[in-house]
């Protein structure tokens, strides 16, 4: 009996962009929180503006990589006919509107003197529409015909996915802006909530594991689709745990600095320690998107 990989294999490009675009959406949601809070200097606004393409270039490498999925690129027409009726249409439309508000965010700091209310403005619109980008996301892959998928831990596990992968990703995002609030007390948070939502990642896995693997069809069961399941959780685990462990070796020692003061020798963590941090993370979700894509297994007799 073969197992999932070579389903999971051929779907590659969807495998980096569910690993992609939702942790590059909460990371760009979690830059933008200072400048719609307000209260940033003018130099660390600037900063920030621009380490937001970050973010937005990795959901955009994950959108552009699922774009390769249509086979033709004249088929995108007919996915975004199918907004409201498709999940997989407003999966698209969704990543498209959160896109457009982040890119036009982005490119519009670029002007001479940019209208700080109306930067706030796009920042909601992004922040919004990356809401609902994920959650379009989450649900696009519960189909009634695919049993190991139509549950709710496919919503649950990419939702946890993205606020795992987010914030350390925004960490690498605020680390090249240069940027920490006093005391680096929204750095620490981050870094904090990226442990519960680790935690709350294993449980979600364990009791899918427990609960969609024991499922069958006609030909096989999940767990012959992903026979070392298990082992993976281990590896998504060590590899996520690293990955924090990495941010958090040095940002628990920073010292109480002035916000947007601080220089790249007063920084925690490097540009390049976060974007191993980010990677090893990011490393640790493509396992077990790529464990659920094997899992792919329909009500009939086919896989």
């Amino acid at each position: 009996m073969s197992t999932g990989f070579a389903t999971a294999f051929n779907e590659i490009t969807l495998v980096l962009f569910t690993t992609l675009a939702p942790s590059g959406a909460v990371a760009y949601a979690l830059m933008s929180f200072p400048i719609i809070r307000g209260m940033l200097s003018d130099d660390a606004h600037h900063r920030i503006d621009k380490a937001l393409c970050i973010p937005l270039i990795v959901s955009l490498v994950g959108l552009v990589a699922s774009a390769t999925h249509l086979g033709n690129p004249a088929n995108a027409l007919y996915v975004f006919m199918g907004v409201g009726r498709s999940p997989l249409s407003n999966e698209v439309f969704s990543a498209v509107i959160f896109l457009a508000f982040s890119g036009v965010y982005w490119l519009y700091s670029f002007a001479v003197k940019p209208r700080r209310l109306l930067q706030r403005l796009l920042a909601v619109g992004a922040c919004v529409s990356a809401i609902a980008c994920i959650t379009a996301i989450a649900f696009a892959y519960s189909a009634d015909t695919i049993v190991t998928w139509n549950t709710p831990f496919s919503p649950l596990s990419l939702w946890a996915n993205a606020l795992l992968g987010g914030p350390v990703l925004a960490i690498v995002g605020l680390r090249a802006a240069r940027w920490k609030s006093r005391g680096n007390r929204f750095g620490r948070f981050m870094l904090v909530f990226a442990i519960v939502v680790l935690a709350a990642c294993l449980v979600v896995y364990a009791l899918q594991g427990a609960i969609v693997l024991p499922v069958e069809n006609a030909v096989a069961s999940a767990g012959d689709l992903v026979p070392h399941y298990a082992l993976l959780v281990c590896f998504f685990a060590v590899f996520a745990a690293a990955g924090i462990a990495v941010d958090a070796l040095l940002l628990f020692r920073t010292s109480v600095s002035q916000e947007g003061k601080a220089s790249p020798d007063e920084m925690t963590i490097s540009v390049v320690r976060a974007s191993v941090a980010a990677l090893l993370v990011l490393a640790g979700i493509f396992v077990m998107r790529f464990s659920s894509y094997m899992m792919h297994m329909t009500v009939g007799i086919s896989f």
